[in-house]
């Protein structure tokens, strides 16, 4: 079981890491303004990786393996999300984006329990479905539809969920600095790859768009993807995904602040039902969970142990 305390650090930890990716949906909407999305991924991840490498080279060389094949796993997933959310920024808004991404909030349960055959709990299905609601409530406008962007944004919704529960698993068992660093990486390489074939290379780029580039390096991806992945070493996946839902809500507040957007009375409702949520998350204890039968299975080829998951997301 997770040290309470640890658990505490480490959500609020994932806090900050909601509020520079909710302030990022603004930040990458003004990005899209002068980059296309596969070559903006090249100038957001590539740098990060650089950078990264050289600040944790001694860690990046005690690399193993196993480790590197982890991250390498956590990656390409990663890399398709992020690919389908950039992408489908173009073609809807960021508010809307914002509330169908945080579909990961019920994704993670439901993938955990697919996945283990075993109820994860009903305090975190209840949790979920508040703050799933709650952002309902916040961003979803009448003339909701699902088309492309839409379709997309589910799409990275799915795969973020995917790669919170590959994250928990291999963080317990390497050092989750270089998992982060080898995981920026695969991002932004996979994206250089596309990016030549499918997209003209930016040759006009505005000094608003060279700043939101620069916050994405650094906040947005920089210290939220590395504090992501130490942080699930000390908590849960659907905490994580509860906590990092919450970008949802900075995101709103950004969009009134930087583009004048109003806050409505239903979407302060929205914010309340959110907060709810994590309160319900923080303050339900952990009981033990049942002994389990031990199986195994695989997820994109990499070994997980489905019980310790299980375990440690019964709340």
């Amino acid at each position: 079981m997770i040290p309470k305390r640890s658990m505490l650090l480490a959500d609020t930890a994932l806090l900050g890491v909601a509020l520079f990716w909710g302030v990022g949906y603004v930040a990458v909407k003004a990005a899209l303004e002068s980059f296309t999305p596969l070559w903006l991924l090249v100038f957001r991840f590539i740098p990060s990786f650089l950078f990264l490498s050289l600040i944790f080279r001694r860690r990046m060389a005690a690399l193993t393996l196993p480790a590197a094949k982890s991250g390498l796993l956590a990656g390409c997933i990663l890399a398709m999300s992020f690919l389908a959310s950039t992408t489908g920024l173009v073609f809807t808004t960021a508010g809307k984006q914002a509330f169908i991404t945080t579909a990961y909030v019920v994704l993670v349960p439901l993938l955990l329990w697919g996945a283990t055959r075993r109820f994860p709990g009903g305090g975190a299905f209840f949790s979920a479905l508040l703050c799933f609601a709650g952002m309902s409530f916040l961003t979803l406008q009448g003339d909701f539809s699902i088309g492309l962007g839409d379709g997309l944004s589910l799409l990275s919704a799915f795969f973020l969920a995917l790669h919170m529960l590959v994250v928990e698993r291999s963080v317990r068992d390497h050092d989750p600095v270089p998992l982060a660093v080898i995981q920026i990486g695969v991002v932004g390489f996979a994206a250089l790859f596309l990016a030549p074939f499918l997209e003209k290379f930016p040759v006009q780029v505005s000094p608003a768009a060279w700043a939101a580039l620069a916050y994405n390096i650094f906040l947005g991806t920089v210290f939220a993807l590395v504090t992501q992945n130490v942080a699930q070493r000390h908590t849960t996946s659907t905490h994580t995904a509860l906590i990092l839902s919450l970008e949802g809500v900075f995101g709103a507040a950004a969009g009134a602040m930087v583009l004048g957007e109003i806050f409505t009375g239903r979407m302060i409702a929205g914010c309340a039902l959110i907060f709810i949520s994590i309160l319900v998350t923080e303050l339900l204890p952990l009981r033990p969970a049942p002994a389990a039968v031990p199986s195994k299975s695989r997820l994109g080829g990499a070994r997980v142990e489905i019980e310790a998951l299980a375990e440690k997301d019964a709340v």
